[in-house]
């Protein structure tokens, strides 16, 4: 059965989604939503650098609600450091409308009962009403943290501790709101991202989920965070780093539980490859450890080979985290259409593995 899609948000994320969809033998892309003027009117695979794919993109929300669409796969701009109510509001009332979500804008909501505010009831109530179904994916949260515990945990028998990391360089992104403001990066100071609660709204309802599949609660969430500072000037894609400057960041989203941080999950974000070498981890990826028995260590490296130029692939953002982002939601679409009304996390769901074996980014 091959489901129908509408593609809210065409930044890196939403492009590479619309790469996979193109792409996925299930799926046909029957609209597109964008946010600037710029972009209307243009060819979905034009604005992607595919080739064109006879769906054109517009601003106007009600014409792509009144599509007979069974899916929006929802990914405008990330709210890691917004307010992300009025998201909050679009994905209900999408969701009311009877067409299924996959979302990657908010990454907290891959388990949005831990989130509070009323959140879950309201994503739950509207998927009743709409007869349709709910569904957050992402790399981390998400796949790379949760999913990667989750297998791990598979083959222990007892577990004193879960440790989920994410290593990555940020040297290449030429978002300088990111870098600089969100996180702080060339700034003395840490970004937004570190207001205090912040972290554990994000990171806090994944944490929450794996808990409850662990048979346990958490007492408290704690956050903690360190930087390091450029010995010497250097430049990255979006800013200046000037000497004294922060370099790197260190931060971790601590599950106490009996008064140890039983579940963490950690982050090392990084200008340079050589710091934080202590680590023993070469280049970027995700990472979990689990110290039980047995103890188990699992690694997660994500690269983009042997594209060829002109195939679907050649379209993607070029970053592997970004296009395994979609990915999580686009190989999901087909389950979460045919799933009974409601909210669902990464673990309501079946393997959803992509079937294009061998097929080079082209459609089957």
């Amino acid at each position: 059965m091959v489901h129908r899609v509408v593609q809210w948000g065409t930044g890196r994320v939403g492009s590479d989604a619309i790469v996979g969809i193109a792409g996925h033998p299930d799926l046909e892309l029957v609209g597109v939503w964008v946010h600037s003027e710029e972009k209307e009117g243009r060819d979905a695979g034009e604005i992607c650098g595919i080739d064109p794919l006879g769906v054109h993109a517009t601003r106007d929300k009600d014409a792509l609600l009144a599509l007979p669409a069974d899916c929006v796969c929802y990914a405008t701009a990330r709210t890691w450091g917004r307010d992300p109510s009025g998201i909050v509001d679009e994905i209900c009332r999408i969701l009311r409308s009877g067409r299924n979500v996959v979302n990657v804008a908010w990454p907290a909501l891959v388990a949005p009962q831990g989130i509070g505010g009323g959140v879950y009831e309201r994503l739950q109530a509207a998927c009743l009403e709409g007869g349709v179904s709910f569904y957050t994916g992402g790399v981390d949260p998400g796949y790379g943290s949760l999913g990667l515990a989750v297998s791990a945990l598979g083959v222990t028998s007892e577990i004193r501790s879960v440790r989920m990391y994410e290593i990555l360089n940020y040297a290449h992104w030429d978002n300088r709101e990111w870098i600089r403001e969100v996180m702080g990066f060339g700034q003395r100071e840490v970004g937004s991202l570190f207001t205090p609660g912040r972290l554990a709204g994000i990171f806090g309802p994944m944490l929450s989920l794996l808990a409850e599949k662990l048979g346990t609660r958490i007492e408290e969430i704690v956050e903690a965070h360190d930087a390091i500072y450029a010995d010497e000037a250097f430049e990255v894609a979006a800013a200046h780093i000037a000497p004294g400057t922060i370099s790197g960041l260190r931060f971790e989203i601590r599950a106490m539980i009996g008064g140890e941080p039983r579940i963490v999950v950690e982050h090392v974000t990084k200008l340079r490859d050589q710091d934080f070498a202590e680590l023993g981890f070469e280049g970027g990826g995700y990472r979990v450890e689990v110290d039980g028995e047995p103890c188990v260590r699992l690694d997660m490296k994500l690269s983009l080979k042997n594209v060829e130029e002109g195939s679907l692939i050649a379209g993607a953002s070029g970053r592997p985290a970004l296009f395994a982002t979609a990915m999580t939601v686009v190989n999901a679409i087909p389950q979460v259409c045919e799933a009974p009304p409601g909210v669902l996390t990464y673990l309501d769901l079946k393997p959803h593995p992509s079937r294009n074996l061998g097929a080079s980014g082209a459609r089957p």
